[in-house]
């Protein structure tokens, strides 16, 4: 793709919103800065950025559209987001971004969700020939694994069917650096305990009264969930994978998760099909996540991934993602690390703040 077509999009882009523009209004403003060590190609030690999302843009009783725009030190950003929904046959959300540099790079990326009963698809793509980090700082030490090759493109889909209200199988694939396929099923069980009747429910005569005569009858205990736990199992395979996967997760009315997934296999299986010892693969998650821990309304997430076999990511990623309440709005904080392709330990911090305009 010609470096000049990106820019051409995004005047034709700008010139055909520019009508709906007109009477669209800014709900939130947001602005950050981080900073990064060690700095790859394209990256700065220091990233300034300003932005706004979820500007209307007109819609209707089935759709609606929003848009987004960032100016940042490394580029200049827009995105677009538009929903339909035909209740209670379908929904559909779908979301095109476009990232542009001084220098002409681009990223264009597109993602769709659709329900319709109890089928889910989700799928995506993205071409690029600006890395990553060159619109986010952070991405090479992000909880999903991030394609950070400096040109190139990728694309994954994932379908969802609801065999009952606790099983779903799950059907994927990614396909771009190391293209493989996904089969698998995911569960849930809430976990329930009795909760012991109000004495002052309970009829003074209830059971035995003794003189032959009917008790009053006893109220039916009552049952409260404490908690909800997942199980995930599966398969990956492709050119140079084959492996399978597993993982639980806990999550408690107070909202309170944990998750811990695994993975097991063989990498570069086609290359020496005879000689396996030394191919062996395996990769490890989690993530804790915590509300209010830091006051009323904030969020708290720790992760961290161990993944060898991926190809075009970083194998080791760590990070914190913090939100409190301040004021209108809200302060995000960002602290990860990890290891880069190239062996090189690093890490980011990115700080931000954003607020409803709407809000007094």
């Amino acid at each position: 793709m010609p470096p000049r077509f990106p820019l051409r999009a995004a005047l034709l882009g700008g010139l055909l919103a520019a009508p709906a523009l007109t009477q669209a209004h800014a709900t939130s403003l947001n602005f950050g800065v981080s900073y990064t060590n060690p700095t790859g190609t394209w990256d700065f030690p220091v990233w300034g950025r300003l932005g706004v999302d979820d500007l209307s843009v007109g819609g209707g009783p089935l759709t609606s559209g929003t848009l987004s725009a960032a100016v940042s030190t490394r580029a200049l950003s827009v995105g677009y987001r538009q929903g339909l929904s035909l209740p209670p046959l379908a929904t559909v959300a779908a979301r095109t971004d476009l990232t542009v540099t001084w220098n002409r790079l681009y990223r264009l990326s597109t993602r769709v969700n659709a329900s319709a009963g109890p089928v889910a698809v989700s799928g995506g793509g993205t071409t690029f020939t600006l890395p990553a980090t060159g619109s986010d700082p952070l991405a090479l030490y992000a909880e999903a694994p991030t394609d950070l090759r400096l040109s190139g493109w990728n694309a994954d889909l994932n379908v969802r069917y609801r065999v009952n209200r606790d099983v779903v199988a799950v059907l994927g694939g990614e396909f771009g650096p190391q293209a493989h396929g996904t089969l698998g099923v995911e569960g849930r069980r809430a976990l329930t305990r009795v909760v012991p009747p109000d004495p002052a429910d309970v009829p003074e005569d209830a059971g035995d009264t003794g003189d032959g005569s009917d008790p009053a009858p006893v109220p039916d205990p009552e049952t409260e969930v404490t908690g909800t736990v997942t199980w995930r199992a599966g398969a990956r395979g492709g050119a140079d994978l084959l492996a399978v996967t597993g993982g639980v997760g806990y999550a408690t009315p107070a909202g309170v998760t944990l998750n811990l997934d695994g993975l097991l296999g063989v990498s570069d299986w086609r290359s020496r099909p005879n000689t396996l010892n030394g191919h062996i693969t395996w990769g490890v998650g989690g993530s804790v996540a915590a509300p209010d821990l830091l006051g009323e309304g904030s969020t708290l997430r720790a992760y961290a991934a161990y993944e060898p076999w991926r190809a075009a990511a970083s194998p080791l990623r760590v990070g914190v993602n913090a939100s409190v309440p301040a004021g209108s709005g809200a302060v995000n904080v960002d602290v990860a690390g990890g290891r880069g392709r190239d062996g090189a330990l690093g890490f980011g911090v990115k700080v931000g703040y954003s607020f409803d305009l709407a809000r007094p």
